[in-house]
């Protein structure tokens, strides 16, 4: 086994548990914010977040972008045998990143309907990461 990777009562890798939290949260994110500004106008945003983040976290470079949505099944392959604190700190940065573009583009008003949406689930997953 890796290290830096537990694995969890279910058999499943805390890895894949952190990237099940951020696909979900990713996805809720392009469905919130796709109804408001358009899924073209999305993808960009989501382009140059992704620029930007994967210079750090080069595992992010994978993660697809369209304007049906995103995928992240290439990051899952990725992302297989590394920790998921850095997993987590690429998603939180990328997801920094969006918010500072929906802030500039909406004045906050994105990030005020996505911040009770987004907050927990950030918790969790520094929840998850701190009891390995």
């Amino acid at each position: 086994m890796v290290r830096g990777v537990k694995e969890s009562k279910e058999g499943k890798f805390s890895s894949d548990l952190i990237l099940d939290l951020y696909a979900n949260l990713m996805t809720e994110i392009w469905g919130s914010v796709s109804e408001l500004i358009g899924e073209a106008i999305l993808g960009v945003l989501y382009t140059s977040a992704l620029r930007k983040t994967g210079e750090k976290y080069t595992f992010l470079k994978s993660l697809k972008v369209s304007e049906e949505g995103i995928s992240l099944d290439e990051v899952r392959r990725d992302c297989r045998n590394m920790a998921p604190g850095e997993i987590h700190r690429g998603f939180q940065s990328l997801i920094n990143h969006l918010s500072h573009l929906f802030s500039a583009l909406t004045e906050n008003v994105i990030n005020k309907e996505l911040l009770p949406k987004v907050l927990p689930k950030v918790r969790e997953a520094e929840r998850m990461i701190s009891q390995k």
